[in-house]
């Protein structure tokens, strides 16, 4: 069972008791309007002073005069009490808020609503004798050798496994890897083959998931200290939808501490492509064991460029779906309105194939949203429009001295892209303050995990993740977070109106930290591919290098399509197009 404690109703009710009694002591009295003390007092406790109260209007940029002050001391006793008597009631973790995110607006129609899937004619040609060879190639080719008896799942898995034991541990990229439930998940794959059933295209393909789902009798860690002995005692969602879907599981990829940069409590995740850099974050584990081929395919998630920073810091395939396409249940909960789910692959068809098999609905996901999947391999590029902004394409970073230069093959892929015959329409983001959106993510995160904030656990966590914003926005009023949900939704109607007149949005993936965030709080869908190879020396965090001087590396460059709400299946064939037409999806890593 997680470590949380399981709300009994007994508890829970004694608990809201509590809470009511505490709320109707402080009602306002019917006669006179004036509020009657609780039982502690409405008036403030000892230590909160008029002083007090000007100290605290430094944090929330309010002034208040001396005779505001003074009736505040009078009263706020009662809410103080009150948010004590909060914490007094147990709630589960995966207890998400009664306010439910939805992206889609009112009285706006979002298409599609069934499911069509036509992958690409294509003709892998015949088995490799390498097994290097086997273990880079796409989904869709080992799904071919299977289904055409040249590979029998059981040969794959073994494969897969056999580089996991050479070469994860200089990754840090697995937490645990479940052998022999995938050896079990793989024989059964070839059983039911030989039997004549065959599931589709990931049938015995062996995959890689973040540490972030539940996997029954098997460790769920959340990359967190906390968290390392939690064993649930039932699958998630995806992970069952996976297993009908006959993909098997090799293991439980690494997990930023609780989705928050790329270390866990094992290590910092590795990038093949340089072992001195990490592998983004936070889906690192599924970047960095994806772009090495410790699997076929693996499973993030993406609050904030969860899924897209790792899989361009390793230059593989990321797709972050739309806000509640993908089911949520038994995910790690962390942020309700922003949570999302995709997968990482090394071609852009196989995350076709990936999303097809875990495209929702669940009735027991709060934020599910029933909608078809819609994905033609033969639409022609020549009739999308595609919106992109010169400025996106001269730096890429997350600002003002923490960004460089565009590389070559950024920019070589926006010509591409022309060539391809897609209109290209200049589009200009609105003027919003962005950053002020990310302290919500941070609330939501503080709200489920007050816990380890309030008994001092947050000390188990890597200090530059989430305990100093935790305690900072414990600080935010009530008030100034609503107003920047209001803000979020007049970005939802900007972007509305942007995706009018345009099928998609084109930049390197941090061309512009502005639209990659707000894609993040409108919900819209994104996936990113290799543009090219670049050489750089090593980076710690950011694309900045530590050293300018300093030895180069080869690294990857990725570029991404921001597609309308559910549309995921024109930014995919628009990024096959591309991929195919740059060619550059077949370089390897140096490892191993």
């Amino acid at each position: 069972m997680k470590s949380s404690a399981r709300t009994s109703r007994r508890d829970f009710l004694a608990g809201s008791a509590a809470l009511a009694a505490g709320t109707l002591a402080c009602r306002p009295d019917a006669g006179d309007g004036s509020a009657t003390p609780a039982a502690e007092g409405a008036n403030a406790p000892a230590d909160i002073t008029a002083g007090t109260i000007a100290e605290a209007e430094k944090l929330h940029a309010v002034t208040y005069t001396d005779a505001e002050r003074e009736q505040l001391v009078q009263s706020i006793g009662g809410q103080v009490a009150g948010v004590r008597q909060l914490r007094d009631v147990p709630r589960d973790l995966a207890l998400q808020p009664a306010i439910t995110f939805d992206p889609r607006l009112p009285g706006v129609s979002y298409a599609p609503q069934e499911n069509r899937v036509v992958l690409s004619s294509q003709n892998p040609g015949a088995l490799p004798a390498n097994e290097t060879d086997i273990a880079y190639a796409s989904v869709r080719e080992q799904a071919h050798w299977i289904r055409t008896g040249q590979i029998t799942s059981r040969r794959l898995t073994e494969i897969y496994l056999s580089r996991i034991e050479r070469l994860a541990p200089d990754l840090y990229c697995y937490i645990t890897v479940t052998a022999d439930h995938a050896l079990a998940q793989a024989a059964e794959s070839d059983r039911e083959l030989a039997r004549g059933r065959y599931r589709g295209e990931l049938h015995g393909i062996p995959y890689g998931i973040k540490d972030c789902f539940d996997t029954a009798g098997i460790a769920t860690t959340w990359g967190a200290t906390p968290y390392r002995n939690q064993v649930p005692d039932r699958d998630a969602r995806i992970v069952t939808m996976l297993r009908d879907a006959g993909a098997v599981l090799l293991g439980k990829l690494a997990t930023a501490s609780l989705a928050n940069g790329y270390r866990w409590y094992g290590g910092k995740v590795r990038n093949p492509w340089n072992t001195e850099e990490h592998a983004g974050g936070s889906s690192a584990g599924p970047g960095s064991a994806t772009a090495a081929a410790l699997c076929s395919f693996s499973i993030g998630t993406d609050s904030l460029g969860s899924i897209l920073n790792p899989a361009d810091q390793c230059g593989v395939v990321g797709l972050r779906a739309t806000f509640g396409r993908v089911p949520t249940a038994g995910a790690m909960p962390l942020t309700p309105s922003l949570d999302r789910i995709g997968p990482l692959t090394r071609r852009v068809e196989d995350a076709v194939a990936v999303m097809a098999a875990i495209n929702g609905p669940d009735p027991t996901s709060a934020s599910s949203i029933d909608m078809g999947f819609d994905y033609d391999s033969g639409l022609a590029p020549r009739t999308l429009r595609v919106g992109y902004s010169p400025d996106w394409f001269r730096e890429v970073g997350f600002g003002p001295g923490a960004s460089v230069p565009v590389a070559d093959v950024h920019l070589a892929a926006l010509e591409a892209l022309r060539e391809l015959g897609v209109e290209m329409v200049e589009v200009e983001l609105p003027a919003f303050p962005y950053s002020a959106l990310i302290p919500n993510l941070y609330v939501e995160a503080a709200a489920i995990y007050e816990e380890l904030t309030l008994d001092g656990r947050d000390d188990q966590l890597p200090p530059e993740g989430w305990p100093d914003a935790w305690r900072r926005v414990r600080l935010l009023s009530a008030v100034d977070y609503l107003q920047t949900e209001r803000l979020r939704r007049g970005l939802m109607h900007e972007f509305h109106r942007i995706y009018s007149d345009v099928d998609a949005l084109f930049a390197p993936t941090y061309g512009s930290f502005e639209l990659l965030m707000a894609m993040n709080y409108t919900g819209h869908p994104g996936v990113c591919l290799r543009a090219g190879l670049d050489e750089s020396p090593t980076r710690s965090a950011g694309p900045v290098p530590d050293d300018p001087a300093g030895e180069p590396h080869t690294i990857t460059r990725n570029v991404a399509f921001h597609g309308r709400l559910f549309e995921e299946g024109k930014i995919l064939a628009l990024a096959r197009a591309l991929e195919e037409r740059l060619g550059v999806y077949h370089h390897r890593p140096p490892i191993g």
